[in-house]
């Protein structure tokens, strides 16, 4: 092997190493630039990661008379923009009531009130039935005739009920075309019962009065409809009736009804609650229209009868006698 052979053997791993890749030395411009670009990058970056700056709170404008309130932006949601209604509270005049001979809460015992007393216990033990086939807190008061004392004896067992300490009740004036609770209570009433049949949409709440009777609440009979006889026959009362039953499953509900011959609707009303009392006038109602009456509901919805206006010594004018049938 010559000289020259040897060396280019002795150069060749040298020349396996220059021939690998070096990176270009960056010069002060370049490092420059890239500082730059780095900069702008950084900067793109915190403004696609950052929140959006917070805006300055937006005041509505104020009512007449009233202060704005502070609201969060966006403002006030489709819910909060509704009208809000206050509560609907009737403060009973205790005195009228005693003068009508009706149950005063917290009063003295009385033939009236005790005899309200026994006629709720049946009422109570069957609305407690999870067999029935209709709702059986639902509670309908008629009677065959009008002037017999439905509506006293309804306003009566709802205060009496009222005194549980296990149960509230609602009283419904559904008399639409006579209403008569609203004068013995001493209540201004504009909406309910019609409103609700009217308009589905309304809210049942929004129409109901309190009363300072603790468990008593009153839905009085609304609005005067030309067409009232068949709003209650329709559907919508059925639905509303259903909706009742569920929504106030810890109530009874206590329905002041039409005299079942005098108006058709009350027929159906008696069809459509778990329970129907029937008041009878002493020495007034005749058997063959109590028979009648009768003939117009489910006898299986039948809780009894009170003898009402039947004087009895010891007992007052008004006396609640109950009774199982006819």
């Amino acid at each position: 092997m010559s000289i020259i052979e040897r060396v280019a053997q002795l150069l060749e791993p040298v020349a396996q190493t220059n021939r690998q890749p070096v990176a270009p030395r960056k010069t002060r411009r370049d490092s420059d630039s890239n500082l730059i670009e780095r900069a702008i990058n950084d900067s793109n970056e915190r403004e696609r990661s950052a929140p959006p700056e917070a805006a300055e709170p937006v005041t509505p404008p104020a009512a007449a008379g009233h202060a704005a309130e502070q609201m969060p932006w966006p403002g006030p949601t489709e819910e909060t923009n509704k009208p809000t209604r206050k509560a609907r509270v009737l403060t009973v005049d205790v005195g009228k009531l005693r003068a009508r001979g009706i149950i005063a809460p917290g009063g003295e015992r009385t033939a009236t009130a005790e005899s309200f007393r026994r006629i709720k216990r049946r009422i109570l033990a069957n609305a407690l039935n999870p067999e029935a086939s209709v709702p059986a807190n639902l509670v309908l008061v008629t009677s065959a005739l009008a002037g017999e004392g439905k509506t006293f004896c309804a306003i009566n067992l709802a205060i009496s009920i009222a005194q549980e300490v296990d149960h509230s009740v609602l009283l419904v004036d559904a008399d639409v075309r006579k209403p008569s609770i609203p004068e013995v209570l001493g209540l201004k009433a504009d909406k309910g019962l019609m409103d609700l049949l009217v308009d589905r949409r309304t809210d049942m709440a929004e129409l109901l009065y309190k009363t300072d009777i603790g468990k008593l609440a009153i839905l009085p009979a609304g609005t005067p409809q030309q067409h009232a006889t068949e709003l209650l026959a329709s559907g919508a009362m059925r639905e509303l009736l259903t909706e009742m039953a569920a929504r106030y499953r810890d109530r009874i509900i206590i329905f002041d009804s039409p005299p079942l011959l005098m108006a058709s609707e009350a027929g159906v009303l008696a069809s459509r609650v778990g329970q129907v009392v029937m008041v009878v006038e002493s020495g007034k109602t005749t058997e063959s229209a109590l028979k009648e009456a009768l003939g117009h509901i489910d006898s299986s919805h039948l809780t009894g009868l009170v003898l009402n206006k039947a004087a009895s010594r010891g007992l007052g004018s008004y006396y609640g006698g109950y009774g199982n049938g006819p």
